[in-house]
């Protein structure tokens, strides 16, 4: 279950909450940013001078930043936080997929060929058979390379792609 950080002008820190809740809390003034929130101005004015600032330690500087509002982590502790964020995701696995979207996908990447594309190379391989010079140099390429996976192009020789092709059919026997 995913979670939510949301500010209330009650509540302008904010406060976290799980993502089904979120529009009931909405309407409720709720929001997703202290931007929408309508608060007072705050006092602008510098709490430190400069001359402080420059002599400050670090954990005077975290201690500052905690005091207006900020969260402050460490490395390893953002580490672990975006771990555990991570380790309650759950990803869409193959199992979601339907098969039809899993084969679809197949196609679309080359991977599979469709029941179409199967008979149609099907037929160039039975006419290749009977006569290799029947079918025409982009025939020829298309059952090189969709066939065999040979690299075939059209500005090689007819009399080349069908020595290819005739190669490839007798390894594969």
């Amino acid at each position: 279950m995913a979670k939510v950080f949301l500010f209330h002008a009650e509540c302008p820190k904010g406060e976290m909450f799980d993502d089904h809740q979120v529009e009931a809390l909405s309407e409720q003034g709720w929001v997703d940013s202290p931007a929408k929130l309508d608060l007072p101005e705050e006092d602008k004015t510098p709490k430190l001078t400069q001359d402080q600032i420059d002599r400050a330690r670090p954990d005077d500087l975290v201690g500052l930043v905690k005091s207006m509002g900020f969260k402050v982590m460490t490395e390893l502790e953002l580490t672990a936080e975006i771990n555990k964020a991570a380790a309650g995701a759950s990803p869409a696995g193959i199992e979601t997929f339907s098969d039809e979207e899993l084969i679809a996908e197949a196609e679309r990447r080359g991977l599979k060929q469709s029941a179409e594309d199967a008979e149609a190379l099907n037929e160039l391989q039975d006419r290749f058979n009977e006569d290799p010079e029947s079918l025409n140099k982009d025939e020829l390429v298309a059952l090189g390379n969709n066939g065999f996976k040979l690299g075939l192009r059209s500005n090689m020789k007819e009399a080349t792609l069908i020595e290819k092709i005739n190669a490839a059919m007798n390894e594969a026997a």
